[in-house]
């Protein structure tokens, strides 16, 4: 059986868990959370740490407040992929009987002021695993969520938060709590729920990065349609302006770890042979481009177009595309995938007509290793049906 019918077939035999808002849950909570889509099981779940220095306390209420701020990260991810065409998938969650997402509390061995913004994260990844293996069995998958509270000194408080790591690094990603980190301020025109909206936002989309995603830009109709993606500068308005996940990412979750329902036994992650290119062919037409790639040990091929510089955080701005698949896999494993890239809908921040551009094309294999493959061109140098060169024997690079 193909590897894509497997999971659709696991996918459909799932009962589904229906998203029964606690009856502790503040008001607001409910309100918010009303109507809550049913989400599939998963067989991994995503682990969230709560961590501490040895001298500081959790934020009064943790558990409720990021269990209603959890509880709204994973219905924006359901709704997303199933709007996608991946019906009731988000990231799985360890529970408590009473309805709480379980924080895995752990108290470092040093201060807090030792695991601050910057370089913080290795100590705490390093006294996480030492948790970890002290506890075997407690940490269910390889991605982790941490989160610290705010620091309070003359910079940092519950109304200007910060101070402690808050990025993602590879399958790791950081965020933080403070007193008013709650659902009760979303959609505010206030203090309280515009920094919810900053926080809020920015923890969904450091999870973003945590699930594997890197960032990228919506299509010209898709940004007019739905507003801003959640990977580009949607951390800036979950919650309060319309804000979505493109096809790009949810492609990439489908084959992320903690999105694999319940019975798929893949081995995510795990070392495989990376993507062969039998042939590939880049065309331009003179009102669009049109990728065409055939190659095996893939099951999603995506591409990202954008200007130089190409470095990270310098991508917010780079415009996702996806594939069509072409004919069915062959008996060798290769199947062709297109893509086409209207010019019409590269924002204007893409340069189009002049100067350098770039396309990374992404390459997930089914145990969600993920492969780039870059390649550049000048605007300037072509005409209508030019074959731009591409060199299938090009190296790829394993991750975002």
């Amino acid at each position: 059986m193909k590897t894509t019918t497997l999971i659709a077939a696991v996918s459909m035999l799932l009962p589904l868990v229906q998203a029964a808002v606690p009856s502790h849950f503040s008001d607001r909570a409910k309100e918010i959370l009303a109507g809550s889509a049913a989400v599939q099981p998963t067989e991994y779940p995503l682990n969230i740490v709560y961590f501490l220095g040895n001298d500081n306390e959790p934020v009064a209420d943790c558990e409720r407040r990021l269990s209603e701020i959890m509880y709204y990260v994973q219905q924006f991810y359901a709704r997303e992929m199933t709007r996608n065409g991946f019906p009731n998938r988000s990231f799985g969650m360890q529970m408590q009987e009473n309805g709480n997402v379980k924080l895995h509390m752990v108290r470092g061995k040093h201060s807090h002021r030792e695991y601050a913004y910057g370089t913080g994260h290795n100590k705490c990844l390093e006294e996480i695993r030492e948790y970890a293996d002290a506890h075997p069995g407690t940490i269910g998958s390889d991605h982790l969520l941490v989160i610290m509270p705010t620091f309070h000194d003359a910079e940092y408080n519950d109304l200007q938060p910060g101070g402690v790591p808050f990025y993602g690094l590879g399958r790791n990603c950081f965020a933080l709590d403070y007193a008013h980190f709650d659902l009760r301020h979303l959609g505010q025109n206030t203090h309280e729920g515009r920094l919810l909206t900053k926080w809020l936002g920015g923890l969904a989309h450091e999870l973003g990065h945590g699930l594997n995603l890197p960032h990228n830009e919506g299509t010209v109709t898709d940004m007019a349609a739905m507003g801003t993606p959640l990977m580009g500068a949607g951390n800036y308005t979950l919650g309060m302006k319309p804000t979505y996940l493109t096809l790009n990412s949810a492609r990439l979750l489908d084959r992320c770890q903690v999105f694999a329902p319940a019975g798929d036994k893949t081995e995510f992650y795990a070392p495989c042979p990376r993507p062969e290119v039998q042939q590939a062919s880049l065309q331009y037409t003179g009102k669009e481009l049109v990728l065409t790639i055939r190659c095996n040990n893939t099951i999603h091929v995506n591409a990202l177009v954008q200007a130089p510089p190409y470095a990270v955080n310098q991508d917010y701005e780079a415009v996702a595309f996806c594939a069509t698949p072409e004919d069915e896999t062959d008996a060798s494993g290769f199947r062709t995938h297109r893509i086409i890239i209207p010019l019409s809908e590269l924002t204007a921040r893409q340069n189009t007509g002049k100067g350098e551009q770039g396309m990374d094309v992404l390459f997930t294999q089914p145990n969600g290793l993920r492969y780039r493959w870059r390649t550049t061109y000048n605007w300037e140098s072509l005409k209508p049906g030019d074959m731009i060169p591409l060199d299938t024997q090009r190296d790829f690079w394993l991750g975002y």
